[in-house]
């Protein structure tokens, strides 16, 4: 939970500041056609500068999830109690290349997952929200927010199957040296196929959890009156 307001206050923000930026650097018509290119830069960046930030706070989390869900701990104390009394207690909850690994799959799945989010509200929400005279449909959202976050998950999974098995190093044995080390061992030994484990599981668990916490998100952001800065941005360009 920090780590998720973490991740969109940072979000929000680098939104906010970059929009503006963007939009007055980027020309929005090209040919006379109308240009995405700034709003698309300024989700994609903002997506990957709070997901940077947040994925040093959910390193450690990670880790002792995954030791007390292969039965190296039974309970959530004695792993936290073992962990910090271990020789290198910085190591034992950030592994050689954890960190490196969480970003990989965090940054891309954030990207992913909040470029699909807007292109379906864009193009599908918000379409049929101005035919109805702005009627909100939280019914639509939930789609959204599943969709985007089925998409995001299911494209990211290979880098998802990375991070756990460089996170599930201990200090005593290391056999991955890195994310490309990992990467071409897992495919040397396991085949392509490995890369998609624990897909469908996950997909379970982010399709519903996306599809509820984007209802949510777009709920307080019509309470909180809280302005899109891309589109604001686009309309003081039009003016």
């Amino acid at each position: 939970m920090p780590s998720v307001g973490l991740y969109f206050g940072v979000y929000s923000y680098s939104k906010r500041t970059l929009g503006p930026i963007l939009h007055r650097s980027i020309p929005t018509t090209t040919n006379n056609n109308k240009s995405n290119l700034p709003k698309t830069l300024t989700i994609a960046l903002s997506a990957a500068i709070g997901n940077t930030v947040a994925s040093f706070s959910r390193v450690p989390y990670e880790v002792v999830k995954q030791k007390l869900q292969t039965g190296e701990y039974t309970h959530t104390f004695g792993a936290l109690s073992s962990m910090m009394k271990s020789p290198n207690p910085l190591a034992s909850f950030f592994p050689m290349g954890g960190v490196s690994a969480q970003m990989a799959r965090d940054i891309p799945y954030a990207i992913i997952t909040l470029l699909s989010y807007e292109y379906l509200r864009d193009h599908w929400v918000q379409v049929v929200e101005e035919r109805r005279g702005g009627v909100v449909s939280p019914w639509r959202n939930m789609v959204t927010g599943g969709l985007a976050g089925g998409i995001g998950s299911y494209l990211t999974n290979p880098m998802d199957v990375i991070k756990t098995r460089l996170q599930m190093q201990t200090t005593d044995v290391v056999k991955y040296a890195g994310v490309w080390d990992c990467a071409r061992l897992t495919l040397e030994e396991d085949s392509a196929m490995a890369f998609l484990r624990g897909s469908v599981p996950r997909l379970m668990h982010k399709i519903p959890a996306n599809a509820v916490f984007f209802v949510a998100y777009e709920m307080f952001r019509q309470l909180l009156r809280v302005e899109d800065a891309v589109a604001t941005a686009k309309d003081t360009n039009a003016n």
